[in-house]
């Protein structure tokens, strides 16, 4: 008996389901974007060391080399990806300038970071037109 060959009705529901997991992923890249790299309006801390030893462990993030979060708006961000000028296949460079802080893990003890705050442009890897990461300043 000759194997079945897949049901045609099939075929709609298959890539249905293909393009909702593509979405669902990329929701899920931005989310962990925006969980790592945004901070809107800049927390307060007394200096910028304090701010980014305190941001790293809020975010759970303790503990990493280094991280960069950016002071602008969830729309602000996606706009770089809509209107930022393309840099390779998924990347977008900024046209406007954002603020920065720059966060560094110290060499040696416990979890404690060194910081710093700049303005510059920035460059992300958009998908489905949202950032998914941050790349670097510019």
């Amino acid at each position: 008996m000759a194997p079945k060959s897949p049901r045609p009705a099939l075929l709609p529901l298959l890539c249905l389901a293909a393009a909702c997991l593509a979405l669902s992923t990329a929701d899920a890249q931005y989310d962990k974007f925006l969980k790592r790299h945004l901070d809107f309006p800049k927390s307060w801390a007394e200096n910028d060391q304090l701010y980014c030893t305190t941001m790293m462990g809020k975010r759970s993030i303790r503990c990493q080399g280094k991280n960069t979060f950016v002071h602008a708006s969830e729309a602000q961000l996606r706009a770089v990806c809509s209107s930022g000028l393309s840099h390779g296949q998924n990347a977008r460079d900024s046209l406007g300038t954002f603020r920065l802080t720059f966060c560094t893990r110290l060499p040696k003890g416990p979890c404690l970071y060194r910081g710093s705050s700049t303005i510059a442009r920035i460059r992300l890897v958009c998908h489905n037109g949202l950032p998914v990461q941050y790349v670097r300043r510019i």
